[in-house]
């Protein structure tokens, strides 16, 4: 299993999110409690800029190891979109 982890995480650097999505959900199916695979889904839909479905990754990979990345990320995510200033998209 570590060598699928490290193959996703390549992708991801690499910027091939939709590839690294795609071995993510391959390798899911037949570990679907790794939490791991749930966080670098995640990474790889934070590349994309997708942070709906990050986020909902992240939650996933939560549920299966509370004390994981995913957390910390997740309340990333959560921050960035919380702080934004409704005034400037009128400038």
């Amino acid at each position: 299993m570590l060598a699928d982890h490290e193959v996703i995480r390549r992708h991801i650097d690499e910027g091939r999110a939709d590839e690294a999505i795609r071995l993510a959900n391959s390798s899911l199916c037949l570990f679907p409690e790794d939490p791991i695979l749930h966080y670098l889904k995640g990474q790889a839909y934070m590349k994309k800029g997708d942070w709906q479905h990050a986020t909902n990754c992240f939650l996933q990979s939560e549920n299966y190891d509370p004390q994981g990345p995913a957390a910390q990320t997740r309340q990333m995510i959560s921050d960035i979109m919380a702080f934004y200033n409704k005034d400037m998209f009128n400038q």
